[in-house]
């Protein structure tokens, strides 16, 4: 009897054994094959190329920080100097977007009236702006054309809202502007009343003395803000600036670390990593849009530093960097 019972346990479980196999089957047939069936293929990896200006930092620092910022698996990386000539003709026939790092790599692209999409990065406005009129007529002509830019410079209004942080008894706030900003003068002195100071501007051009034209409007500041324009005004201004800022006891914000060694007390400016973290998030927009798309973006990212010896010598007393840019990031 017992081993007749165990026959018969092994058939049951003979039987239930071939009915989940059959119903796996089924459940295979239904379901599973038809997704399998169904599925997308894998897309295949979008091709970045980046041509640099210099083989140095923070060209390579932007480039680095780009790829940090996108996923390796779904990139295809390629970097190319400007000079290469020939090979850069030869890369952007088979990429699906180039990313010029600096202003001459932007002018050696743009030259050669390619139609592969475009991000120019490391580049002020002005010399963008400059650029696009040499080679497509307008800066509206070039954004028309798929062209994208991320502007170097920092909009003014965080420049003086971080014045007022730092010296918050602050009254009246000092600005420079060259030729580039002559159009934005009245926007820049509503920012500053916004902020709590009263505006004076002084417009500055590379024909004039800088003493004769910034002594007036800095000596009479509590705060100095210079803002960017080309190379030219820019060297010729820094120098004064921050003389007359010593013998005047007026802290410059300034928008550049090489202001801020040379004696400015901040700066609050756009870090290779800001710059590769925004391209970064444009890319992966503009890689998923099929027709050309341009725009110019202003930073969305920001570093700012102190030069703690200058902080000594205005006895000012200055939070950290990190606390400035959650107030500012805040507003």
């Amino acid at each position: 009897r017992d081993k007749r019972g165990e026959l018969i346990m092994d058939l049951i479980a003979d039987k239930l054994k071939l009915i989940y196999l059959a119903v796996y089957r089924i459940v295979v047939l239904l379901f599973i094959v038809p997704l399998i069936a169904f599925a997308e293929p894998l897309a295949e990896p979008k091709k970045i190329a980046f041509i640099v200006s210099r083989w140095s930092d923070p060209y390579s620092q932007v480039v680095a920080a780009v790829r940090d910022n996108l996923p390796a698996e779904s990139y295809i990386f390629q970097t190319i100097h400007q000079d290469a000539g020939g090979v850069i003709d030869r890369k952007i026939v088979d990429t699906d977007i180039v990313v010029t790092v600096g202003a001459s790599a932007t002018e050696k692209l743009m030259a050669r009236k390619s139609d592969v999409k475009m991000v120019a990065v490391l580049i002020t406005d002005s010399a963008f702006s400059s650029l696009a009129n040499k080679y497509f007529g307008s800066k509206q002509a070039a954004l028309n054309a798929g062209v994208s830019v991320v502007c170097l410079d920092q909009p003014v209004q965080r420049s003086v809202e971080l014045a007022k942080l730092i010296m918050p008894r602050a009254e009246k706030a000092g600005l420079m502007v060259g030729p580039a900003s002559y159009d934005h003068i009245e926007i820049f002195s509503r920012q500053i009343n916004m902020a709590g100071m009263r505006p004076n501007i002084v417009k500055f051009s590379a024909q004039e003395n800088p003493i004769l034209s910034i002594e007036p409007v800095l000596s009479q500041s509590d705060i100095f803000i210079p803002v960017p324009d080309t190379r030219l005004i820019n060297i010729a201004a820094a120098k004064w600036i921050l003389q007359l800022s010593y013998r005047y006891r007026v802290p410059v914000i300034a928008y550049s670390k090489a202001y801020l060694k040379g004696g400015a007390l901040a700066a609050l400016y756009s870090s290779p990593v800001n710059v590769g973290r925004q391209t970064a998030e444009l890319l992966s927009h503009n890689l998923q849009t099929p027709a050309l798309v341009g725009g110019a973006h202003m930073p969305a990212y920001f570093s700012i530093a102190f030069n703690d010896s200058v902080a000594a010598f205005f006895n000012l007393s200055l939070e950290s960097e990190n606390f400035y840019i959650r107030q500012l990031a805040a507003d």
